[in-house]
This record gives C-alpha cells, structure tokens and sequence, in this order.
C-alpha cells in the first residue's frame, strides 16, 4: 500500500537471488541491490504520476556519455533524436535508442517508455541510415508505406525486392544513384577531398569492400528498365526524349 500510494506498481515474479538463499520456492524480493537479478521490480504506476519533464543521460554502447536531454510528454522519438544530434551525436536517420530493453520506434512517444524504464538512461546505436531522405525512405515501384530501412545498402527494396525505385544523390554534385553504394563508389573517387575530409561517411563502403575481399561480398544490383534514364536523356524528363531523338537526326 505504501508503494502504491507514492505511485509505483509491484511485479510479482520470483527473485533468482533469494530463492536460492531460502530454498523454499518462489521469493517476492524487494532488495534493489540485486541490480541485475530482480525478478520483482519497481515501476512507475503512469496512472498516479504527474506528467513532467524528465532528464534522461544519453549513453552510447560503449557506456561513453553524449549528453543528457530533456524528454517532455507528448516528444516522439524522432525529435528526442533531433535533440541527441544537437549534442553532437550521429544524425537522426543513423540513430537507433534502446530504453531498457525495447526499441523506440520514430513515430512513437519517447515518454513513455523513457518513465517506465526508470533507469534514467537511454542508449544510442548508430546505424547506416540514409543520408538522401533524412527519414523514411519510399519505393516508387510498389509504393509501398514509407519506413526507415526499407532500401538496403544495395538499392533493393525490402517490399518488392527491386531496384530503381529509390534515388541516393550526391551532396556534392547533381548525380544521382539508384544505391547507396555505388554513391558511396561515386563520392569516393569523384569527391576525393570530400571523401577523405570528413564530410562523408566511409565506414559503409570500407565495410563492403571488406566483404568483397573475404568473398562474400554482395553487389549492387541493376536498377529497374525505365528507371534512371538521366545519363541517357541528358537531364531533361522522359517525355522530352524526342528532342534528343530529333536533334540527332537534325546533326546526322
């Protein structure tokens, strides 16, 4: 009762410490020193507590500290990863935050999760994002719904499994790719000072070349008929290819 009037819930589940120790069955512990082993659990009861504010450490894998932010009710998990990048961590769409055990989704309240876990702390996981949507990527070939990794590091489309309908453009120039890794390839040896000056992200290509060398190595595959005709047209659109058609003639 005293718990639950200062707003906390009990989980009943036996204590792998204690039971060993009384060797009579299941033991209901309340010992917070057995970090790690409780079975039995203090958690914020969301009913009786007062929506507010909470600071929360941020924490990468290695348990080095990029900042504490502040997480108000209502924040969802893209913007509390808007605030981790102006700290100076990773850009959003190369975040992954662990609260506790689960995930946080992007288009889901951080809150929540972030009350309930307790511990006052999240973890940042950087992931091979996508630099070109800064979010949920789409396939124009089966337009399917909008989400984050869709695309693999190949340009092949987790929903119907193609290429071509996903561009990667380059930051640097006009081109644009039908992968990530042949804009990686592209930026690598037509951007070098870029490359090579921390403007962009080499750990991806690095990572594929590693592969390829230890032979199993993936390549990236050819983008969809009809798709990535800019090389072909010239820059101008599909329904313009008839000037390209009649300036040849015109030339021969």
């Amino acid at each position: 009762q005293a718990q639950e009037s200062v707003g906390f819930s009990r989980k009943v589940v036996s204590c792998a410490v204690c039971r060993p120790r009384r060797r009579t069955g299941s033991f209901l512990c309340w010992d917070f020193s057995h970090s790690g082993f409780l079975a039995a659990k203090a958690k914020p009861n969301m009913a009786n507590m007062v929506a507010d504010e909470v600071e929360v450490t941020v924490r990468k894998m290695s348990g080095n500290v990029v900042g504490v932010v502040k997480v108000s009710p209502g924040m969802i998990t893209w913007t509390l990863k808007e605030a981790i990048e102006r700290l100076g961590g990773p850009a959003p769409s190369e975040q992954e935050l662990v609260a506790g055990h689960e995930i946080l989704a992007d288009n889901e309240p951080a809150y929540n999760a972030v009350v309930e876990d307790g511990s006052g702390m999240i973890f940042v996981i950087t992931v091979q994002g996508c630099p070109s949507c800064e979010g949920p990527c789409s396939c124009s070939l089966c337009n399917c719904e909008p989400q984050f990794g869709l695309i693999d590091y190949y340009g092949v489309c987790k929903g119907c499994t193609k290429a071509g309908g996903h561009s990667s453009k380059c930051p640097f120039c006009r081109q644009c790719f039908s992968s990530l890794c042949g804009l990686d390839t592209h930026i690598r040896f037509l951007h070098e000072v870029e490359y090579h000056g921390n403007e962009w992200n080499t750990k991806r290509l690095n990572a594929h070349i590693r592969k390829r060398e230890a032979g199993n190595g993936v390549f990236p595959v050819m983008p969809e008929e009809g798709t990535f005709l800019e090389a072909r047209c010239g820059g101008l659109l599909p329904a313009d290819e008839s000037t390209i058609e009649v300036a040849v003639a015109t030339v021969s």
